[in-house]
């Protein structure tokens, strides 16, 4: 069991700088794509590249925080990755009318699933194992002063 934490270890570890790299070309690129705004014929067709590529961005820095949360307290907390999901929808979402290519049934059906997903977001707070640890020391706290 030991040797599985060590590995783990390891590979987040190497996660961590290869997801920074991705962060920095990430934004190399933004910048890069800027000749696509000065080029285009239209502004809406520039910045359809630009609004793509910085909501990307979003997603990576979500996924980055939850790998930093797991090398930090070794377990992968539920509100990360339903974070890094809300974003991305939301990203699908914001590119799909923002280009006018997202129908009224992609639209509903992603709305549901946000809504779902929300819903979980927030059982995980609500029923967090953290919480639970809280309570249990405040109720120990509270027994041993009576």
């Amino acid at each position: 069991m030991r040797l599985f934490k060590k590995v783990i270890d390891i590979i987040v570890k190497l996660m961590i700088p290869l997801v920074i790299l991705a962060l920095m070309i990430g934004i190399a690129r933004i910048f890069l794509d800027l000749r696509e705004v000065f080029k285009s014929s239209t502004i809406a067709g520039g910045f359809d590249i630009m609004v793509t590529n910085i909501l990307s961005m979003f997603v990576i820095i979500e996924l980055l925080k939850g790998i930093i949360e797991y090398f930090e307290i070794h377990r992968v907390k539920i509100t990360f990755i339903t974070d890094a999901t809300l974003v991305f929808l939301l990203r699908e979402v914001m590119i799909g009318i923002y280009q006018h290519k997202m129908g009224w049934t992609e639209i509903i059906s992603i709305a549901a699933l946000l809504i779902v997903i929300g819903g979980i977001r927030t059982m995980a707070i609500v029923y967090s194992p953290d919480k639970s640890k809280e309570v249990a020391v405040h109720e120990q706290g509270t027994d041993r002063e009576n």
